[in-house]
């Protein structure tokens, strides 16, 4: 299910650090009534070995905007649009109710305006493959040691081969945290319409991280599509990662 918020800067603009992803994470859970729901995203989620995931992820802004590079800024103008995805209809609703009845927030220290809040649940039908948008990029990496003993993060282009596999690995990881089945079909990805242009370098919590905006294909079976649909795809998702829309 998915949760669409369209708010105005009530003194006329917005200004977010160029990597507003944490920020936007910080609004998500402070906007979350229901003090257990909150308490379990935040500090459980669902548990695969040591990974924990939050089987949630939202959109970048959509908007008018500048960009102050020198001052690491982004401004906001007029209307903002913005949207959450879960697998947690608790979650969604929970989200939407307060947004509707209060209306009135501060995003990194400044007010806004909720002006409208639509909550929708997508019929998707079924294809052999899908092409998708990015609404937030897309990442998947792997952590390893060096020989020296110090952790080192490889981030993976959608040109490398393993690219594929890597995005099904995490598929099949969330799966299991929220089903506690492994899934019994494969699912594939490869981009679309891609370029060097589409590569986004962010930080999070001083975390560096590369990922991917533009189009993919995916194969996969519907089911396996609509929970990469409300979750997200790839890693990261609960950071502001891998939520797109289907191209009909």
């Amino acid at each position: 299910m998915r949760l669409t918020i369209q708010f105005r800067p009530k003194n006329g603009t917005l200004i977010l650090p160029i990597n507003y992803e944490e920020v936007l994470q910080g609004f998500l859970y402070r906007s979350i009534q229901d003090f257990e729901l909150a308490n379990f995203l935040h500090d459980f989620g669902y548990m695969k070995e040591k990974r924990r995931f939050k089987m949630f992820t939202f959109s970048r802004l959509s908007g008018t905007y500048r960009i102050h590079r020198q001052e690491k800024e982004i401004e906001f103008f007029d209307e903002v649009t913005w949207q959450v995805s879960s697998l947690l209809d608790s979650l969604i609703f929970d989200l939407a109710r307060n947004y509707l009845l209060k209306e009135q927030f501060l995003l990194n220290g400044q007010p806004i305006h909720i002006e409208e809040t639509v909550v929708k649940s997508k019929e998707i039908a079924e294809k052999c493959s899908y092409q998708i948008r990015m609404l937030s990029p897309l990442t998947v990496y792997s952590t390893y040691e060096n020989r020296y003993g110090e952790k080192r993060t490889h981030f993976f282009s959608p040109f490398d081969p393993v690219f594929s596999d890597m995005v099904e690995k995490n598929f099949c990881n969330k799966f299991q945290a929220y089903f506690q089945e492994q899934p019994t079909e494969r699912i594939t990805i490869k981009p679309k319409k891609v370029t060097q242009k589409d590569k986004v370098v962010t930080t999070f919590k001083d975390f560096r991280i590369n990922a991917w905006n533009g189009t993919f294909e995916i194969q996969a079976p519907l089911s396996y599509l609509k929970f990469m649909y409300e979750v997200g795809i790839g890693a990261k998702n609960s950071q502001g990662f891998g939520m797109f829309e289907i191209i009909e």
